[in-house]
C-alpha cells in the first residue's frame, strides 16, 4: 500500500433510508447515537467504523471508511481500497476518501464467507463534500435493492447479492436537510504500461 489508511472520522451508528422520487433514487443517512437500543420494529442500523477502530467495532462495521487522499496516482488509491478491502473480510461495503468531494467505493456481491472477496469499485464525486458518507449512501442503496428484489425466482442457495447492479449514475444523499447529488461511475486501475523495447539501431524498434 503506498499510504497506511488512516482515520477519516470515529464510528457512527447510521440509519439509511431510501426513496424513490420521480427524478432520482435518494437515500437519507440518518447518525443515530452508538449506545441507542433500537427495538425489533425500529429501523434497520449499520454501523460504519474506520480501520483503526476497536475490535469490537470492525468486526461489527458493515462500513469501513479509509483516507487515500494522500494516496500517488495513478492506482494509489486502489491501494489503500484493496489493502482494506483484504484486511476486513467480513465488511460489505469500503470507502477510501480521495478528495474533499470524492471518494472511491467497493461494494461487495459475494457472502463474507467466500475466501476470495468479490466485488465491483465505483468513483463517487459530488460538489457538496462529505465523502466519508459515500460508502454509507450506496450501502444504503444496496440494502434497499436486496430487500426488493423477488427472491422466489432465485435458485436454491443463490445468494441474492451477486445479482446486484451497478448503482445508479445519480444518486441524491440526504443528511440533515442538506442534499447532495453523487455522481456515480464505474472505475477500474490504470493498466500497468507494458515493457517496451526500444533499440534505436533496428529499423523495428525506430
Amino acid at each position: 500500500m503506498s499510504k497506511a489508511a488512516g482515520t477519516v472520522l470515529a464510528a457512527w451508528m447510521l440509519e439509511t433510508r431510501v426513496s424513490s422520487p420521480a427524478e432520482h433514487l435518494c437515500v437519507h443517512v440518518i447518525p443515530r447515537d452508538l449506545s441507542a437500543v433500537e427495538g425489533e420494529d425500529g429501523p434497520a442500523l449499520h454501523l460504519m467504523a474506520p480501520p483503526n477502530a476497536e475490535p469490537r467495532i470492525k468486526e461489527s462495521a458493515s462500513v469501513v471508511v479509509v483516507d487515500a487522499t494522500d494516496a500517488p496516482s495513478p492506482n494509489g488509491a486502489f491501494d489503500v481500497l484493496e489493502e482494506a478491502v483484504r484486511g476486513y473480510p467480513g465488511v460489505l461495503v469500503v470507502g477510501a476518501v480521495t478528495g474533499s468531494c470524492s471518494a472511491l467505493v467497493w461494494v461487495r456481491v459475494q457472502p463474507p464467507s467466500v475466501w476470495q472477496p468479490v466485488g465491483y469499485t465505483v468513483h463517487v464525486h459530488t460538489k457538496g463534500g462529505q465523502p466519508e458518507f459515500y460508502a454509507s449512501a450506496l450501502y444504503g442503496w444496496m440494502r434497499w435493492w436486496l430487500e426488493n428484489l423477488d427472491q422466489s425466482a432465485l435458485p436454491a442457495g443463490c445468494p441474492p447479492s451477486v445479482l446486484l447492479p451497478r448503482p445508479p449514475q445519480m444518486v441524491e444523499m440526504v443528511m440533515a436537510e442538506t442534499s447532495t447529488q453523487l455522481s456515480i461511475r464505474h472505475t477500474e486501475r490504470v493498466p500497468d504500461r507494458p515493457f517496451e523495447i526500444h533499440d534505436p539501431q533496428d529499423p523495428l524498434y525506430r
